[in-house]
């Protein structure tokens, strides 16, 4: 099919020019269809407004109270007409005492329209009286009738004069005026088909233009340059669409560097522990150094740090495949925040850091959720905490409902990362600054998990400044409606 072998420009172009081809088509038709028509109609009521002398006369005509009996002869009209008739009103040649050319000689056969040569006027014109019955004049079938009516003193009417086209020969100052309305009329519809191609293609390169600077984005983004942007500045709906693509490159491109820092980050912080691991091991190859309860213990705490590694990098790459199980039951969160900060507590007094746990007075806070992935968040959160803050300090962490949802918070003092990368803290192997780094001990992931965890259980973690100088964080988890 050949719309289907076309272009977008193609069929941009056709789609606009064939519709305005069709309209101005159809209204040039109509027009000259209608001028010609109308032509006629007003030919003859030029040349019936020529005869205000014939109807005066027959208006005022002695018999015109009985019905003008003396015109029905044929030959009283016509000599009625030679008398009333202007010259310019008779048809070429024609003139008094004219006879047959002027239509003397015998009332005529009935006409019908499209007969051969010029109709004399007798013919064409005809008085009717009231009723419509014909008085006088010629009887001519199937044409176009101008009506002009007759009157008496009271302004009543007492007849009609009838002028009838017959379709004869226009004068040529009547063709030449058709001939020119007819070429004005093509000449405008070229210039609108002309205007609606010119509209229809600038249309069309408005519209591919942006397609193709699209099209050729998205070649660049597939062959691996995620750096290419559009930059769009377009309002309509394709510089929406250009600025979503610029949108997904950018996203493309986070994702890609996250991929990297991640392999990069994970490959780094697996290399200390084997280093570690390969350093004993080479030691004792070599008999350089014997087998010892202290170089065991050096050894088994660099594979504990491999073990608790891969189960953290294992745990969020199920969190982002969707595919972390949990088993919720209701969990009172003010119970197992005293139980995360009792078992702390010993580790944060050997740090030279206290403790403090404040929670609600209320009814126990609630949740469905997994006690066990729970735990761990308080958990890391805790350690943390420990990690992070200098000695002396303190740690809070109060357990309280805010409308309909339980809040855990867990804050510190000093000291406190830069505002411009806490919402980074959540990220994988991501750090503060040298505070808060990785001489401090853990793999970087512990508030990545936490993160995933409580996101699983259709909470929020946030990470703000505390007012005790250090960070704040809270975790938001909806209360049980049991």
């Amino acid at each position: 099919m050949i719309w289907s072998r076309l272009s977008l420009s193609g069929k941009l172009f056709v789609a606009v020019v064939l519709p305005v081809l069709f309209a101005v088509l159809l209204l040039a038709g109509a027009v000259a269809f209608s001028m010609r028509a109308g032509f006629s109609r007003y030919l003859l009521d030029s040349e019936l407004s020529q005869l205000d002398g014939l109807v005066a006369t027959l208006e005022q005509h002695p018999e015109a109270s009985a019905g003008w009996p003396s015109l029905s002869d044929f030959d009283a009209w016509v000599y009625l007409l030679e008398d009333m008739v202007p010259r310019r009103a008779r048809p070429p040649g024609a003139g008094p005492g004219s006879g047959p050319a002027f239509g003397a000689g015998g009332p005529p056969p009935e006409r019908h329209a499209g007969g051969q040569g010029p109709v004399p006027l007798p013919d064409r014109l005809s008085l009717l009286g009231p009723d419509g019955r014909l008085i006088a004049g010629g009887v001519i079938n199937g044409t176009t009738h101008a009506d002009r009516p007759l009157r008496n003193a009271d302004n009543t009417v007492i007849g009609t004069l009838r002028l009838t086209h017959v379709g004869a020969n226009p004068e040529p100052s009547d063709n030449a005026f058709l001939a020119r309305q007819f070429r004005v009329i093509g000449l405008t519809a070229l210039i609108a088909l002309l205007c609606a191609s010119v509209v229809a293609w600038l249309t069309a390169q408005q519209f591919l233009a942006p397609i193709r600077r699209i099209g050729d984005h998205v070649a660049r983004l597939a062959s691996g340059d995620l750096s290419s942007r559009l930059n769009a500045t377009r309002r309509d709906e394709l510089g929406r669409m250009m600025r979503d693509h610029d949108a997904l490159a950018e996203s493309l491109e986070a994702s890609r560097q996250r991929e990297r820092q991640w392999v990069s980050d994970t490959s780094h912080e697996l290399k200390t522990p084997l280093a570690v691991l390969r350093a004993q091991i080479e030691a004792q190859q070599d008999g350089i150094r014997p087998t010892t309860p202290k170089m065991l213990d050096i050894m088994h705490d660099a594979v504990m740090r491999l073990t608790r590694l891969t189960e953290d990098l294992s745990l969020i790459s199920r969190s982002d495949e969707g595919r972390l199980q949990l088993a919720p039951v209701p969990v009172d969160l003010c119970a197992l925040t005293r139980a995360a900060a009792r078992d702390q507590r010993p580790r944060m007094r050997e740090a030279g850091l206290r403790l403090k746990v404040t929670e609600a007075e209320a009814t126990p806070l609630t949740v469905q959720g997994d006690p066990v992935r729970l735990r761990q968040v308080l958990d890391n959160l805790l350690d943390n905490a420990c990690r992070y803050t200098d000695a002396p300090g303190r740690i809070t962490v109060s357990c309280h409902p805010i409308g309909n949802q339980a809040e855990i918070t867990v804050c510190d003092t000093a000291p406190c990362p830069p505002d411009e990368t806490l919402p980074e803290l959540f990220d994988r192997f991501r750090r503060g600054e040298t505070s808060r780094a990785r001489s401090h001990g853990g793999s970087g992931l512990g508030l990545a998990i936490c993160r995933a965890l409580v996101e699983a259980h259709g909470g929020t973690i946030t990470a703000t400044p505390s007012d005790l100088g250090g960070l704040c964080i809270r975790v938001q988890l909806s209360l049980s409606q049991d």
